[in-house]
């Protein structure tokens, strides 16, 4: 076995703790560069979009495998590599079960709710919601969302920003900005946070599918490369004393099927919620409605079962050799909240040389910087245009300018984005990530959610019965957690007092803050909704719209007969050229540097390997093939 520590460029007497790379000028250029691949891909595929149906959806004829890749890459952030690597650090075998729960849902996806999205043939997943319940119903959800999205918002600069201020080892220094002094994080949230609001991204479905699949290359060559050199590094150059090293010494319980701190109850909560958002969320239903059939939501459903299942094993199992490594996580990064979200990025800067160190910084980076500038833009035009466009019209008696509105909407993106910076700054007091990003959306999701998932299979309630449902739930939630605070002693002084961690017991049940979220707001929704349906009578106006939908739901979406639509073939030879220049790229630092030199050069053959398989699958791709 002492080949493979060669092979891979490992040192055999490890360092306690183990040295760590941080970024250098080469890894700047490599993130550098991949950013203006990234941006230069939506300059040029910007040009597929026609009208607002290419924008929207890519006119509904978006390549399955394309949409697929998007599908499964676009719930993973810089989060993923945060939040879940700090459970994963603490709780190995719960990790293994948590982080793959995915899988049963995609399979309902493939059974019911992809078919169905593809059979409502909407444009945008707000045209939904008219459509099955009203018009008022679509303002209710997009103004109800605002606050509790631009947390999410908060959220994701937090979640990035450990990654980054780590990789760029600067958590530990003190910037004097005039105004105050701060630490390396936090300056980090203030810079990228800065940058992602004054950054927009305007390139329509088609860039976003062909960045994300280019995200998930970097991403999976990372993770390929990662996963067994994290095992030779813990054997000290032998991948089988690695594994047999991690069975042996691993902390007391390490395997067991179960997570520290966490109520039995969180289970059921945690799978209620992701069976609910990888299935109606609204970038899940966007991915679904963009393909040409209905059998293609069933092929992309599947497919994103089984990556389910396998990719989050692989980015997992690499982390669950951290408790040995780095078993004192809290004196390498004492500045974090939760030092062992940082345990990724530190197995990344131990055993990653330059070069691939500044290719994951630079994915995660962008990944994340994509969902925050999507979901920023998304959120301006709603307050825009549901609320701004509307009152000005009732009290001026005429829609504003365009020019008005342009201004409104810079103005809510710089107030929205600093409000979410605000966020950032704030969420050390209130948990690691993973709770916080748990607790924030039980808020509002379990509720949000409920209407949609039964409504897409129940359409025998009133038009009402959405608002009512959501709103409904809502209330319950934060009413029970104002009882709860109050029975605890905890003041209700400020709106973090929602996200403190508490502790009640009902009917003898043990329930944290999210358990009692999730539990209250999917109760009442779903009680609310279904009890709607006493109210049968339907005005004539609502019964045309929910008939034609019902009508819809019922026939299946078949291949339109349509000319063939080479945009998807184009967009697959891009993802692949853009591949083959960042396996070309590793290459060349293999052969320019010493250190590392294997990896990168590993790295870079699968990079062209990869690039070159989608160039040949163009040759052979037919638009809407099975």
């Amino acid at each position: 076995m002492m080949g493979i520590g060669l092979m891979y460029d490992v040192r055999f007497a490890i360092p306690d703790p183990p040295d760590l790379r941080f970024l250098n000028p080469l890894d700047y250029a490599v993130i550098g560069l991949y950013l203006l691949l990234v941006a230069g891909a939506g300059v040029y595929v910007a040009r597929f979009n026609r009208d607002t149906g290419d924008y929207f959806k890519g006119g509904g004829r978006i390549p399955w495998g394309l949409s697929m890749v998007s599908l499964f890459i676009s719930g993973f952030s810089a989060f993923m590599f945060v939040g879940a690597a700090g459970v994963t650090y603490k709780d190995g075998g719960g990790a293994l079960v948590l982080f793959t729960l995915a899988a049963p849902a995609y399979l309902l996806g493939w059974a019911v709710y992809g078919p169905l999205w593809r059979r409502t043939r909407i444009d945008t997943p707000m045209e939904f919601l008219s459509r099955r319940f009203s018009t008022s119903t679509t303002y209710f959800y997009t103004l109800l969302a605002v606050v509790p999205n631009v947390l999410t918002l908060g959220i994701l600069i937090y979640t990035l920003c450990i990654f980054v201020s780590t990789a760029l080892g600067f958590n530990a220094a003190t910037f004097d900005l005039g105004v105050a002094q701060v630490n390396g994080f936090q300056l980090s949230i203030l810079a990228t946070g800065g940058v992602m609001v004054i950054y927009t991204l305007f390139g329509g479905l088609w860039a976003v599918m062909v960045t994300d699949a280019l995200q998930f290359v970097i991403l999976l060559l990372v993770t390929l490369l990662l996963l067994p050199i994290a095992y030779v590094f813990l054997g000290d150059g032998s991948l089988t004393a690695g594994i047999a090293r991690l069975a042996r010494d691993a902390p007391e319980g390490y395997f067991d099927l179960s997570l520290t701190g966490r109520p039995a109850l969180f289970w059921g909560a945690y799978l209620v919620n992701i069976v609910m958002g990888y299935n109606v969320n609204w970038h899940i239903a966007q991915r679904y409605y963009s393909v040409p059939n209905e059998r293609d939501t069933r092929k992309m459903a599947l497919w994103c079962a089984g990556l389910g299942l396998v990719l989050p094993l692989m980015w997992i199992l690499p982390v669950m050799a951290t408790p040995i490594l780095f078993p004192d996580m809290a004196s390498l990064w004492p500045e974090l909240r939760e030092p062992s979200e940082a345990a990724f990025v530190t197995l990344a800067l131990a055993v990653l040389p330059h070069g691939l160190l500044g290719f994951m910084v630079a994915a995660i980076f962008a990944a994340t910087m994509s969902s925050v500038d999507t979901t920023i833009n998304w959120l301006s035009a709603v307050v825009t245009h549901d609320a701004y466009v509307p009152v000005a019209r009732r009290l001026r008696g005429q829609a504003p300018s365009d020019r008005a509105q342009l201004v409104f909407a810079r103005g809510a993106v710089a107030v929205m984005g600093i409000f979410a910076i605000w966020m950032a700054l704030t969420m050390e007091r209130y948990g690691g990530a993973f709770d916080v990003y748990l607790r924030a959306d039980s808020l509002y999701r379990p509720a949000m959610f409920v209407p949609l998932m039964l409504g897409l299979v129940i359409t025998r309630t009133p038009w009402w019965s959405g608002m009512a449902s959501f709103g409904a739930g809502v209330v319950a939630i934060f009413a029970a957690a104002m009882a709860a605070n109050h029975a605890q002693g905890i003041p209700v002084d400020s709106f973090g007092a929602f996200f403190t961690p508490l502790t009640v017991h009902v009917a003898g049940l043990e329930l944290g803050r999210y358990e009692m979220n999730t539990l209250v707001g999917v109760g009442v929704s779903a009680l609310v909704f279904l009890g709607s349906m006493v109210f049968k009578r339907r005005p004539a106006w609502y019964a045309a719209r929910v008939e034609a939908l019902e009508a819809d739901l019922k026939t299946p979406v078949l291949d339109s007969g349509e000319p063939a639509d080479l945009r998807g073939a184009r967009a697959y030879r891009l993802a692949g050229r853009l591949t083959l220049v960042m396996g070309g790229l590793l290459l060349l630092i293999a052969v320019a540097l010493p250190d590392g030199r294997w990896l990168n050069a590993a790295g870079g053959v699968l990079g062209l390997a990869i690039g070159g398989a989608l160039i040949g699958f163009v040759g052979r791709y037919r638009p809407g093939q099975r």
